[in-house]
């Protein structure tokens, strides 16, 4: 054989496609199904899957209808872990939320789960501040296993199902964005509750379950948003599917028609509530809250105050760290004469944070961001620490239109 020509495969790097935002997880009390027992994940990659498991809607009213509202949602790529956990003598939405189950869950996919949400429906309510008293505690611990999950790397956005509301009053309830702990102030920017439901569906439900909230839908539309895109945006993101008469009538989960609660939609959209709302007779989220304050502090950092400022700065922290995790460990060339990075060094190090800013700023995911490497940096003794500082700034999105029609005898 003639080997004067030798021609072999190159080297792939790392995707630049993207993906991870895709993959969610669905976690819940679900009982023991027939190849799903408790205390078990599976993954889903299409509604069709789920008989594997034995999730089907007869058996797995709620769940066949998370998972179908996922998909259908979702769209192409969407994938959805499911962890099935075992219903204890605390069972609750925040001992769900806080189930050492669900941190063995991410760890396990690797990081994979980008978006994670509870599906929990209570069967009797006791209320506080308007609202069934199981919510704002988890509300509060989500945020404690999102900070978990920043903490090892592994950074998420968490959907909580706000399920059995009684008849909603707005100025009853009480306010997401405001919330305290014995009069401390707390802000919870990874944590969101849904409180829409498919009235329709809910109607074929019995008891407890006619109040259920479609967290399924709010993650399927998380799925299929890129990260800095608004889970409500009217022209991608209806949840109207007239063919197959889901949400026609839109909800909440006081199984409520949205069209006979019009005046409390304003409070409840101002306090950080997710439900669907009208427009041109169709249904789409009316917004992406957080459970948490909107700060502009006087050096311009401004809080994460938007699922989707939440969600891109979860895959900038994602994106920062797998391209700066080759460096650890790394030797570097310093300045003979100051024992410090040269400024060539500096900048290739930037550089690396740069790219990871260009290729979201290319994919419409930020509008820029700068790296800034400090040259005094110590990489000769004690711990060696390279100290870098990131800064980006979000898409802008149009939340509201005003304008003003003035007829005129000419133009």
């Amino acid at each position: 054989m003639n080997n004067r020509i030798i021609i072999g495969k190159g080297k792939v790097g790392k995707s630049v496609l993207g993906g991870v935002e895709k993959t969610s997880a669905l976690v819940g009390y679900f009982g023991n199904l027939s190849s799903f027992g408790e205390g078990e994940f599976i993954l889903l990659s299409a509604v069709t899957d789920m008989a594997a498991f034995g999730i089907n809607e007869t058996t797995s009213g709620l769940l066949h209808h998370h998972i179908t509202e996922y998909f259908r949602m979702g769209g192409k790529g969407a994938r959805l872990y499911v962890l099935n956990v075992e219903k204890g003598e605390a069972a609750g939405l925040a001992a769900l939320v806080s189930h050492a189950s669900v941190k063995r869950m991410i760890a396990a996919t690797d990081g994979q789960i980008f978006n994670l949400g509870f599906s929990y429906v209570p069967q009797t309510v006791t209320k506080v501040d308007g609202l069934p008293d199981e919510i704002i505690p988890a509300v509060k611990a989500a945020q404690v296993l999102a900070d978990w999950a920043q903490q090892t790397n592994r950074p998420l956005h968490v959907a909580l199902e706000g399920a059995g509301l009684g008849t909603v009053t707005a100025a009853t309830m009480a306010n997401l964005r405001e919330l305290k702990t014995d009069s401390t102030a707390v802000n919870c920017p990874q944590v969101s509750v849904m409180i829409g439901q498919d009235w329709d569906y809910a109607e074929t439900r019995t008891g407890a379950e006619q109040k259920y909230a479609d967290v399924g839908a709010l993650l399927g539309v998380m799925a299929a948003q890129p990260v800095s895109y608004n889970i409500g945006e009217v022209a991608t993101m209806m949840l109207t599917d007239a063919n197959r008469g889901s949400w026609v009538n839109a909800g909440l989960s006081s199984h409520e028609k949205v069209r006979e609660k019009e005046t409390e939609l304003n409070g409840l959209n101002s306090k950080g509530y997710i439900f669907g709302e009208y427009y041109s007779g169709a249904v789409c989220l009316n917004d992406d809250h957080v459970c948490a304050r909107i700060v502009v502090d006087k050096d311009g950092n401004i809080s994460e105050s938007t699922i989707a400022m939440s969600r891109t700065n979860c895959k900038v922290m994602r994106e920062l760290y797998a391209a700066y995790l080759p460096k650890i460990k790394s030797t570097v060339p310093l300045d003979a004469k100051t024992g410090k990075l040269g400024t060539g060094m500096v900048k290739y190090l930037e550089d690396i944070g740069n790219n990871v800013f260009a290729n979201m700023t290319a994919k419409q995911e930020v509008s820029g961001g700068e790296t800034q490497v400090d040259g005094d940096s110590n990489l000769m003794v004690g711990d060696r620490v390279l100290k870098v500082y990131f800064r980006w700034v979000p898409m802008g999105c149009i939340g509201v239109i005003e304008g003003t029609v003035n007829i005129k005898t000419s133009i």
